[in-house]
């Protein structure tokens, strides 16, 4: 042998619970042996029979079986010399095309001391007979002798003499052992691509592996038939109960899998195992059988042939993957309906409070897309990733809104009015669940902002100060840009007026004579200044403004309590450099100064040293929560906002919208 075997040996691991390889790794080569034949399964068969260990135990008559080794016995084409030589190499590449790593055989001398092959084969129409051991020691001594014999072909595989550390690994009950079998050649017998198989132990009656799949496994595996691009295909859903660690998707032809993949990616929908009544975990594993496919497999098996998704006009012939996808999931999914009751249930409690605290989404909680979620969202999900998928099956909501609402439009032409109204109708109301939806997320986005605010002003520092007003300033605006510079959810302008949202151009902390139109002006930083070019919404009636609206907002630090001048007197000074400057509008005109109307916000705590202040100069609110006046040009006013009223009278203006997403706090 090309290699040195008791090095490969030693390095194959092999732990106590794949004690019974060896048995496997034998039935396997029985059965590809057979398949050399090429005159079907049912024609040959393959004889397991194992043999008792000679124990004390044993020999007082105790009917245990303690396995101490096996035969296995085909019909098949035997050890010639092709495949003798495959047998010989340590690496062979002889079975990559069904799947093997060509190593198994290793496993033999892993679990038992003796190993010996007798094999009948032809060689130019003769039978000859080749007999040898294969072991550690003298590898495949004897392996080149051949002499003739007149019995059919065929190879008798004995193993004996079991090491002790993997004897726990193997049942005591033949049944046990022959179901073990079932399970790991569970895909041929599903298949028909197994010949028969009988299974023989010391003191009991023979077992017919077949007649027992018949009746303890395919009683449980549903079948259904679906049809893609003109073909049929066959389904099989197993329930399998051994532990696999995953649900599995087999393409078989010729009565054999081809090619082996999730489940899950194409049914995101599945736990990663089911529980059943008597919470024992099962997965699941499908085959999928098919004219196609046998058709379509290669020589090596390994691959089927679909259309190309980039090119499907040149393989038109051809089935498509994806197409093939979709009517295996079709034909799925209602097999699995029981299986995914609890599954789905958990997962809409899951959904349902995870949009307590995020209401974009409470649109996608009409039925309408309940079989949506329940097929896109994955059991289990974090809150996190659960976000993200939400929000991919909202973009997938929108997406088909938006091609119905295309269509509808298109029908307008060429249905009846009835039609049309119709049709129009049920876009409209999926379009409006969408709206509500992004209204909502905003809505909540506002009462996220005003919480922020509002603890930021409940919360010192560790020097017994509040956070410097640049916290909230940023909460409002962020500092540094323009309204040119973030899109308008970044800012929050309606936490002081709704009106502010509707500017013609906004800087913050930037220099005034940095404005387009202000260049004569100074190069002092209001934290906030708007302008409103001839259209000064919200600020005053348009008519009475033909010049537009300028405002200039002031942030102080929360607590501050050292003024020792009307801090209101910087807005009047940036409001006097503007109407002091050349002040131009968006096409470069010139701006009478006399035509703008002024109105400066400052925000502070209403401290003793700020009354003070003010005392004699301003009036008082209507809830004495903050001061006003008129400028003396007449063209304005000054309005100071203690941050108590600006957070109370932005959230008597949200409480509506609170209120109806069930957002408000008392």
């Amino acid at each position: 042998m090309q290699a040195n075997i008791k090095g490969l040996v030693d390095r194959l691991e092999l732990s106590q619970a794949k004690a019974m390889m060896p048995l496997y790794e034998a039935i396997s080569n029985a059965i590809d042996a057979i398949e050399e034949h090429q005159d079907g399964f049912i024609n040959h068969s393959i004889r397991i029979r194992m043999v008792a260990s000679n124990d004390l135990v044993h020999q007082g008559g105790d009917g245990t079986l303690v396995v101490d080794g096996f035969d296995v016995i085909d019909d098949g084409v035997g050890f010639n010399d092709k495949n003798l030589a495959s047998f010989k190499e340590a690496h062979t590449l002889s079975k990559v095309k069904l799947g093997g790593r060509g190593v198994g055989r290793f496993t033999f001398l892993k679990v038992f001391s003796s190993v010996r092959i007798r094999s009948v084969f032809k060689r130019e129409g003769k039978a000859l007979l080749r007999e040898f051991d294969f072991s550690i020691e003298d590898e495949l001594k004897g392996a080149d002798v051949t002499s003739e014999v007149t019995e059919k072909c065929g190879t008798q595989t004995s193993l004996r003499g079991m090491n002790e550390k993997f004897r726990a690994g193997w049942p005591t009950q033949p049944e046990t052992i022959a179901e073990r079998v079932i399970a790991h050649f569970l895909i041929r017998f599903a298949a028909r691509s197994c010949p028969p198989m009988t299974l023989e132990s010391p003191g009991h009656a023979p077992i017919d592996l077949h007649a027992l799949f018949q009746s303890t496994v395919l009683t449980h595996i549903e079948e259904q038939f679906f049809d893609v691009s003109g073909h049929t295909f066959a389904l099989q859903a197993y329930r399998h109960r051994d532990g696999r660690s995953r649900h599995e998707l087999n393409l078989c032809a010729n009565g054999r899998e081809v090619t082996t993949t999730k489940l899950r990616d194409l049914l995101p929908e599945l736990p990663e195992k089911f529980l059943d009544d008597e919470q024992s975990p099962y997965t699941l594993i499908i085959l999928v059988t098919g004219e196609y496919l046998d058709d379509h497999a290669n020589q090596e098996r390994t691959r089927i042939a679909f259309q190309s998704d980039d090119e499907p006009e040149l393989e038109q012939t051809l089935v498509s993957r994806r197409t093939l996808n979709q009517g295996i999931t079709g034909a799925l999914r209602p097999l699995l309906s029981g299986d995914l009751k609890s599954t789905n249930e958990e997962k809409r409690a899951q959904i349902e409070k995870f949009i307590e605290h995020a209401p974009e989404y409470r649109a996608l909680t009409h039925p309408r897309y309940r079989e949506l979620l329940e097929q896109r969202i994955q059991p289990g999900l974090s809150a996190e990733k659960l976000d993200e998928e939400m929000l991919h099956v909202k973009r997938t909501v929108e997406d088909e809104v938006r091609k119905e609402a295309k269509h509808v439009a298109a029908l307008f032409e060429t249905e009846t009015f009835e039609q049309y109204q119709e049709k129009f109708k049920e876009i409209a109301e999926k379009a409006n669940e969408i709206g509500k939806a992004q209204l909502a997320a905003y809505i909540a986005h506002r009462r996220t902002i005003l919480d922020l605010v509002n603890n930021s002003l409940k919360k010192k520092r560790t020097d017994d100060k509040y956070p410097l007003e640049r916290v909230l300033h940023k909460m409002i605006f962020p500092m540094g840009m323009t309204s040119k510079d973030i899109f308008f959810e970044q800012q929050n302008l309606w936490v002081i007026d709704e009106r502010l949202c509707y500017h013609t151009l906004l800087t913050s902390d930037k220099k005034l004579k940095s404005v387009a139109g202000l260049d004569d002006t100074s190069g002092r930083e209001p934290d906030i200044f708007a302008f409103f070019y001839d259209t000064p919404i919200g600020v005053a009636e348009p008519d009475n403004l033909p010049g537009g609206g300028v405002v200039i907002i002031e942030f102080k630090r929360p607590g501050r309590d050292n003024y020792d001048k009307d801090p209101a007197d910087q807005i009047i000074q940036r409001f006097r450099e503007i109407a002091e400057g050349g002040v131009a509008d968006v096409d470069g005109r010139q701006i009478n100064p006399a035509n703008l109307r002024y109105t400066g916000y400052l925000i502070a705590d209403l401290t003793p040293s700020l009354h003070r202040q003010v005392f004699g100069r301003y009036h008082r609110t209507a809830d004495n929560e903050g001061y006003f006046s008129p400028l003396a040009t007449g063209n304005g006013y000054i309005e100071i906002l203690s941050y108590d009223k600006l957070i109370k009278d932005a959230n008597r203006r949200n409480r509506i919208l609170f209120d109806k997403l069930g957002l408000h706090k008392n």
